[in-house]
């Protein structure tokens, strides 16, 4: 089995759109929007009789000898993409891709073994994550917390009004709300304005980003973004307004969330990691239902990578 590496330019459109089918964070469109963050998205592709067989998405930042892969960034986790259902032929797929990455030089390599288990060379070191899940296939599921379940009829009352967010007309609001978020939390803006405008753009194309937007009376409340990769959602980031906490629009938000994604066939919403110490983030995830789920990601690291 040959393994290489390709960037977009480089790619069967057709092929990889059937790869990607059933991937967001596979699709070219997710993968461009790290390039407003300075990386270049790639795959990794496995061939076999010449043929394209399976690929692994993911983004490179930096350049040489420091440049390293992650496959993804910030919390997200792309997966081999391949049309085989054959378990062990997956499995040798995942080796030999693995296997050339780690010799292809990059300082520092990170892939994400979210739906796992992958069988992984040696050479990676495995590092154990952890997200709150919360199971929402059932028709009628709905908070198991009371005070929640109260809160989110409190918010209908009191009007809360949750709709799409509409760049046109909301996203001047939105940067204003995402820099109050990060300054209250200490902290710098991770993402610049060109990178929400580049995904703005794509949840207008893929509706498997869907971006919830409140305010009230003219003013910014909160912003969900939440990614759909298959059967799974990953609530990714969450901007508000602590001084429209009597709205509890929060709630409301996350709750029409699981109705819209249920109606869609989603199973299970990841809430995401919480920081350490973060004692009250998750209870508060618990009383969602969510329970804690584990899974690998897996480093390696070549050169000047081991002493960084």
């Amino acid at each position: 089995m040959e393994v290489s590496r390709l960037t977009i330019s480089r790619l069967n459109t057709d092929l990889l759109t059937t790869l990607t089918a059933d991937s967001l964070f596979g699709s070219i469109g997710f993968g461009r929007l790290w390039e407003t963050m300075g990386g270049t998205p790639v795959y990794w592709a496995a061939r076999a009789d010449d043929e394209v067989v399976a690929l692994l998405p993911g983004v490179e930042f930096g350049r040489r000898p420091l440049k390293r892969f992650q496959s993804m960034p910030d919390g997200i986790y792309s997966r081999i993409l391949s049309m085989t259902p054959d378990h062990h032929a997956r499995q040798e797929m995942t080796r030999a891709l693995l296997q050339a990455i780690a010799k292809a030089g990059y300082v520092k390599t990170y892939i994400t073994d979210f739906h796992g288990p992958m069988e992984v060379p040696e050479t990676y070191a495995a590092q154990p994550c952890r997200t709150t899940i919360v199971d929402i296939f059932d028709k009628n599921w709905e908070p198991p917390d009371r005070k929640l379940q109260s809160e989110i009829r409190k918010a209908e009352r009191e009007g809360a009004t949750i709709e799409q967010l509409d760049a046109a007309i909301h996203m001047e609001s939105f940067l204003q709300l995402m820099q109050a978020t990060e300054q209250r939390h200490g902290r710098k803006p991770r993402y610049p304005p060109k990178f929400f405008s580049a995904l703005a753009e794509l949840a207008a194309e893929d509706d498997r980003v869907v971006w919830y937007w409140c305010e009230h009376k003219g003013r910014p409340v909160v912003s969900h973004i939440t990614f759909i990769e298959g059967d799974t959602a990953l609530h990714w980031q969450v901007y508000y307004d602590k001084a429209f906490s009597f709205l509890k629009a929060n709630q409301l938000m996350l709750s029409k969330l699981v109705g819209e994604l249920r109606q869609r066939g989603v199973r299970r919403l990841s809430l995401g990691a919480s920081p350490p110490g973060a004692s009250g983030l998750v209870d508060y995830k618990a009383k969602w239902g969510g329970y804690e789920y584990t899974y690998n990601c897996y480093v390696h690291k070549s050169g000047l990578g081991r002493l960084l």
